[in-house]
C-alpha cells in the first residue's frame, strides 16, 4: 500500500555541469506525470516518462531536471556592441569632464559584449548517467510513498476496528429493537382502540410486516463483508485506492439504509458515529495509490 504523496531528489557532477533532479508527487484521480527539462533533454522526455511509469501508477508527479553551469565550449566578442559601449564611454568622459582613460576592465563588466555558445547535446554516456540518477530519485520518491502508505494503513486498521465494534453493537441492539417494536405497536393499537379487544394473531401479522420493513440483517452482513474486503486490500500489493474508495461508498450507503429502517435512537447514534468514521476514511483514501 502506497500513499500518492512523496518526495525524492539527487545531485551529481557531470563534467563541467552540476545536475539536480527533484521529484514530487501528490494525490490525483489518475496518473499525471510532467517534466521540466533543459533544452538538451527535451528529446528524451518520452523515454523518461516510461521510466517513471515503471514505478508510479497513480498520482500527480512533477519532475524537474536542472543543469547548472552548463558547459561552454567557445566564446566570441560582439564587436558591434563593444564599439557602441566604447563610444558611449567617450561621450560620458566628454560630458562630465572625466580625465581617466578607458581600460579593458570597463569592458569586462559588460557581459552583453561576450557571446557564449553552450553544448546543447548530451553524449550517450552523459544521458545514461543522468538516467541512473533519475532512477535513484524515483526510488527515493517511491520509498517515501511506501513509508507514508504504512502510516495510512495503521490509521485505516484502527478505524476499521472501531467500525467493527460499532456495527456489532448495532447488531446486538437489533434483537432488543425487535422486542421493543412489538411492544410499541401493541401499546399504540391499544391506545387508539382503547377498550376494544385486539386479536393477537392480527397483531402478530402487523408486527411481522413492520419487522420485515425494518429488518436490516442483510445490510449488516454486507457491511461486514465490505470491512473484510477492505482489510484484505490493505495488505495487498499494487494500486488499491479506487477500490477502497468504492467500498467506503458502499459502506456509507448500507449504513444510511440501516438508519432509515431502524427508527431507533440508540441505533441511529451508533450509525452516525459509524458514518463519521467512514467520512474520515474517505478523506484518507483520496491519498492512496
Amino acid at each position: 500500500m502506497k500513499s500518492m504523496t512523496g518526495y525524492g531528489n539527487s545531485e551529481m557532477q557531470l563534467n563541467q555541469c552540476k545536475v539536480s533532479i527533484e521529484a514530487r508527487s501528490e494525490n490525483h484521480r489518475f496518473l499525471d506525470i510532467k517534466f521540466q527539462l533543459p533544452d538538451c533533454m527535451l528529446q528524451y522526455e518520452q523515454k523518461l516518462l516510461e521510466l517513471v511509469k515503471g514505478t508510479v501508477t497513480r498520482g500527480k508527479v512533477r519532475i524537474t531536471i536542472s543543469l547548472i553551469q552548463a558547459k561552454r565550449i567557445s566564446n566570441s566578442i560582439n564587436m558591434e556592441t563593444a564599439q557602441g559601449f566604447f563610444a558611449n564611454l567617450q561621450k560620458l568622459k566628454s560630458k562630465f569632464g572625466i580625465e581617466e582613460g578607458i581600460k579593458i576592465d570597463h569592458f569586462l563588466y559588460m557581459k552583453e559584449i561576450f557571446n557564449y555558445e553552450t553544448n546543447n547535446k548530451l553524449t550517450k554516456a552523459e544521458y545514461n548517467k543522468i538516467l541512473t540518477h533519475l532512477k535513484e530519485t524515483i526510488d527515493k520518491l517511491d520509498k517515501n510513498r511506501i513509508s507514508e502508505g504504512r502510516n495510512l494503513r495503521k490509521d485505516f486498521n484502527k478505524r476499521i476496528a472501531r467500525l467493527e465494534v460499532l456495527i456489532n453493537n448495532v447488531n446486538k441492539k437489533r434483537a432488543k429493537f425487535t422486542k421493543e417494536l412489538k411492544k410499541r405497536v401493541k401499546e399504540r393499537i391499544q391506545t387508539i382502540f382503547n377498550d376494544i379487544k385486539i386479536d393477537d394473531d392480527k397483531l402478530y401479522q402487523e408486527v411481522a410486516i413492520l419487522l420485515e420493513r425494518s429488518d436490516f440483517t442483510e445490510e449488516i452482513v454486507r457491511i461486514k463483508a465490505h470491512l473484510s474486503k477492505i482489510k484484505e486490500k490493505l495488505s495487498s500489493k499494487g494500486p488499491i485506492g479506487k477500490e477502497i474508495d468504492f467500498l467506503l461508498q458502499e459502506l456509507n450507503r448500507e449504513a444510511g439504509t440501516i438508519s432509515a429502517k431502524a427508527k431507533d435512537a440508540h441505533i441511529s447514534h451508533s450509525i452516525i458515529e459509524f458514518r463519521s468514521e467512514i467520512e474520515k476514511m474517505r478523506e484518507q483514501s483520496q491519498n492512496i495509490e
